[in-house]
């Protein structure tokens, strides 16, 4: 399958596409290359860079600085529960303007004491000085014995997912309209979970088939395993673990749409054998709830099932960071 195959749609992902089009055969030393939630390298290394902008990914009037640290390591670590790697080491990279408006040292503590929750550390990085806004990079690192990708789901299979979701974007979306979001939804956005340990007991277990974080929404993290699998998933609406809190706050519509295509819940989204995974399990090991929220068959694309049977494709939402097709990007030249 090809390395574009492994890709849902939008301008984001079609620039992807195109970055790596010409990309020849990977060293022998590379075992994953571009398309999934991160590279493996010979030895089981699994490693991911994430980067989190200022106005981009968050607002200062947001969060503390620590909270900023926080939870950009916890979106680098997520891709590494998405791999279902044991998280070994972080590297930071800062950029942030002059003045002492950012306290470095704060952001730092929090990427600190996010890697320290799932046995990581600071190895390293670099520290620049930036003429606009604060930009953090976060490079993990892990081993894993047996990486998991996207590209394992077959037809028949169910589809699950952790914890509950529409959350963080429920936060984003109060915050937009001028409110202030309850200091739960808050804390939803502020400091996320990534699941490192349901992932590795997924494996320990044997039961996932495929597997990716939701880091753009269910619909458009699930068209990633579509595409990687070469097959269709169906959602069932009435199944989706909307965050009660969301409900409360924005109604069950909106909660719904959030949950779907809003993003940044750092939950797991993962593909099995029918009749395989252990909800009281996970509910005593780790308090955690998982959810069959889908079923996968052949066709391709994300397909949604509401509880009357209506069934409608699935738009991917979530966050495109690249929200039109790269050839019809102005050149610098013309702007």
């Amino acid at each position: 399958m090809g390395l574009s195959a492994h890709l849902g749609g939008g301008g984001e992902f079609e620039l992807i596409r195109r970055f790596i089009a010409e990309d020849g055969p990977m060293p022998h030393d590379v075992l994953i290359g571009p398309g999934d939630d991160a590279a493996v390298l010979e030895g089981g290394w699994v490693i991911s860079t994430d980067m989190a902008v200022e106005d981009v990914h968050f607002r200062r009037s947001w969060l503390t600085d620590r909270e900023i640290g926080y939870r950009a390591a916890a979106a680098a670590l997520s891709d590494m529960a998405a791999m279902a790697a044991n998280p070994v080491a972080l590297l930071l990279s800062t950029a942030a303007p002059l003045g002492g408006a950012v306290d470095l040292e704060e952001i730092n503590a929090g990427v600190r004491a996010m890697a320290a929750t799932v046995g990581a550390c600071v190895i390293g990085g670099d520290v620049s000085r930036s003429p606009g806004p604060l930009m953090l990079d976060v490079v993990a690192l892990g081993r894993a014995g047996w990486p998991v990708q996207r590209d394992g789901a077959e037809p028949g299979d169910h589809v699950w997912v952790t914890g509950s979701l529409g959350a963080s974007a429920a936060a984003v979306h109060i915050w937009q309209s001028g409110a202030e979001p309850t200091p739960e939804l808050r804390a939803r956005f502020a400091v996320p979970v990534p699941r490192v340990e349901a992932a590795r007991c997924l494996v320990e277990q044997e039961v996932v088939d495929a597997m990716i974080d939701l880091s753009d929404g269910l619909a458009g993290d699930l068209a990633h395993i579509a595409a990687a699998s070469g097959v269709e998933i169906t959602i069932e609406t009435d199944r989706v673990p909307v965050d009660d809190l969301v409900v409360e706050a924005l109604g069950p519509d909106d909660a719904l749409d959030l949950a779907l295509h809003g993003g940044e819940d750092y939950e797991l989204c993962f593909v099995t054998d029918p009749d395989v995974v252990d909800v009281g399990y996970f509910a005593e090991r780790y308090g955690l709830r998982v959810t069959r929220v889908g079923t996968v068959a052949v066709g391709d694309g994300v397909w949604l099932r509401s509880a009357d049977g209506t069934r409608t494709e699935a738009s991917a939402g979530g966050f495109d960071h690249w929200p039109f097709e790269p050839d019809k990007h102005p050149s610098p030249e013309a702007a």
